[in-house]
């Protein structure tokens, strides 16, 4: 048995080296994205990385077969792991100018986390509160669709192609398509990899923390949610160190976005209720905490130390009372 963890343990490594790699080269293709088919980085951002696919298939298939606080505990300790994660560790050793998103997603954030919580009191209702937060999502898609048709419209430049030699222009649109098609490709090969590696250091956390008897609901509060977020915190990185801060923060906005509204809301009609638990109640306050301390945080521009140091504590503060939760219980 021991030498089947000391394998499982290699393979998490392995697919933990991979997510490092591979964010240099996702960072690249969505600049060149970004230039090629003038599209807002804050839109790939929300749209492209905000998608967040390893998260929501645990949830999902969790709340197809009935286990509500694996699901809804997986998005709630994601989330809050997440804001840690991928804003707090980088702040601690990287000096972060942080663009402003439009205030629209920063008020989404908080309303996203108000429902979420509610709904871990009145549980009868959730198929409610799932249905708001679904209808909360259709609105974000809707803005931000606007965003880049008022992004595209002030980049857009009149071609002068009188200037250019019939021959000459086929060419260069030639090559400029056959430009974009590689970036695409590259891009969209580069994300099944990170998902690839990503599902590798999944089901590997899951064979080494089955040894350990953790319950259902600390494992999807604080296992599943770490280990789901290191592309996360890699992306961010290199996207400072690229100076492409706002890509960077605006794919973990649109991934918590994505998670508190859309996957929240499919998970909830499939689950419709459950039984009201204290410990998801508690790790919801420190939910909305955390969104709320993240929102101030992005108004002001900037992440400093002390903003990181701010952020690992409410982390800390999560891990202790899910970890009391599951010694008690």
């Amino acid at each position: 048995m021991q030498t089947i963890a000391v394998i499982w343990l290699m393979v998490f490594l392995g697919g933990y080296i991979a997510i490092y790699l591979l964010a240099d080269l996702i960072i690249d293709a969505l600049e060149n994205l970004s230039q090629s088919f003038a599209i807002s980085p804050i839109v790939l951002g929300l749209l492209v990385l905000g998608i967040d696919v390893e998260e929501s298939i645990v949830s999902l298939v969790a709340a197809v077969d009935g286990l509500p606080y694996l699901s809804l505990g997986q998005l709630i300790g994601n989330t809050v792991i997440a804001i840690a994660i991928a804003f707090g560790v980088p702040a601690l050793f990287l000096r972060i100018e942080v663009d402003q998103l439009p205030r629209f997603y920063y008020a989404e954030l908080v309303i996203a986390g108000i429902v979420v919580l509610v709904s871990m009191v009145l549980t009868s209702y959730l198929i409610v509160f799932g249905l708001l937060a679904i209808a909360l999502f259709v609105i974000h898609l809707r803005h931000t669709f606007h965003i880049q048709r008022e992004f595209r419209s002030a980049v857009r430049s009149p071609e002068r192609f009188e200037l250019t030699p019939n021959l000459e222009r086929e060419k260069c649109t030639g090559e400029k398509s056959e430009g974009r098609a590689r970036f695409v490709i590259k891009l969209l090969l580069a994300l099944l990899a990170v998902f690839v590696s990503g599902e590798v250091l999944v089901v590997s956390a899951e064979e080494l923390v089955v040894l350990t008897g953790l319950s259902e609901t600390f494992f999807g509060l604080v296992i599943m949610a770490a280990v789901t977020n290191v592309e996360e915190f890699w992306l961010i990185v290199k996207a400072v160190q690229k100076g492409q801060t706002a890509l960077g923060v605006s794919a973990q906005v649109g991934k918590i976005i994505w998670n508190t509204t859309l996957i929240f809301g499919l998970c909830s009609l499939f689950l419709f209720q459950f039984t009201f638990e204290m410990i998801m109640l508690t790790s919801s306050i420190i939910f909305v905490f955390a969104l709320v301390v993240l929102v101030v945080n992005l108004t002001q521009n900037r992440s400093s130390r002390a903003t990181g140091i701010g952020y690992l504590l409410i982390l800390l503060i999560f891990l202790a009372i899910n970890s009391l939760g599951f010694l008690i219980g």
